[in-house]
C-alpha cells in the first residue's frame, strides 16, 4: 500500500473551500480552511458546474496510473484552474496568484503536505484491508494507492478506480470501517 497527497487534488479542494466560504455566509463554525475574510474572489457564476468538470478531469484514472500526471497538471494550474474557474477580468489574475502562492506556501510547509503524509498509517490500513479481504477468501494482487486530501471534495463526484482511492484525511483517520469498505470496492474495479 502506498499513499500520497496529490498537489492538484488538494489545490482544487483549497479553491473549493474558498468558494464555499465566500458563498455560504454562514457563521464561523461552518467555515473551512482556508478562510479569507475581506476579499471578494472573482469566481465564475457557474463555478460549481465547472468545478465538477475540472475535478473529474483531475481525479481521473491518469493520476491512479501515473503520479507524475498530478505534477504535470499542477504545473499547468493556470489552464486547469484559473482559466476555467475564475472570471477573466482586470485584476482577477492577481487574486488568483495570491491564492496559488498561499496554497503553495502552506502545502510545502510542515503543516501541509508533510503533515498529511506522515500522519497516515499505511500499515494499519493495509492490515485492516488485508484482514477484511482475507475473511472473504480474497487476496490483494497489486499495490494499492491512496491519494489523501486535506479536506473532503463536496463539489466533485467521487469515483472508484481499480486499486486506487481518493480519500479525505478525516475519513482515513476517523472512519476505518468506512475506509476499508471503500478500499475493498476499489479492489473489484
Amino acid at each position: 500500500m502506498r499513499s500520497d497527497t496529490a498537489y492538484t487534488l488538494n489545490f482544487l479542494v483549497y479553491i473549493q473551500n474558498l468558494y464555499l466560504n465566500q458563498r455560504s455566509g454562514q457563521g464561523e463554525e461552518r467555515y473551512k480552511f482556508p478562510y479569507l475574510s475581506e476579499r471578494k474572489i472573482p469566481f465564475l457564476a457557474d463555478f460549481e458546474r465547472e468545478f465538477a468538470k475540472v475535478w473529474a478531469e483531475a481525479a481521473s484514472a491518469r493520476i491512479a496510473e501515473e503520479p507524475f500526471h498530478d505534477l504535470n497538471m499542477f504545473k499547468a494550474h493556470r489552464e486547469l484552474v484559473y482559466e476555467r474557474l475564475f472570471v477573466q477580468e482586470a485584476g482577477s489574475d492577481r487574486h488568483y496568484d495570491d491564492i496559488y502562492r498561499s496554497f503553495f506556501a502552506w502545502w510545502n510547509s510542515m503543516a501541509g503536505r508533510f503533515a498529511l503524509e506522515h500522519a497516515f498509517d499505511n500499515q494499519k490500513v493495509f492490515d485492516a484491508l488485508t484482514a477484511a479481504v482475507s475473511a472473504n477468501g480474497g487476496e490483494i494482487r497489486k499495490t494499492f494507492e491512496i491519494s489523501i486530501l486535506y479536506d473532503a471534495c463536496t463539489l466533485g463526484e467521487e469515483k472508484e478506480f481499480s486499486y486506487f482511492a481518493i480519500m479525505p484525511y478525516a475519513d482515513c483517520l476517523l472512519k476505518e470501517v468506512f475506509l476499508v469498505a471503500k478500499l475493498r470496492a476499489c479492489l473489484n474495479k
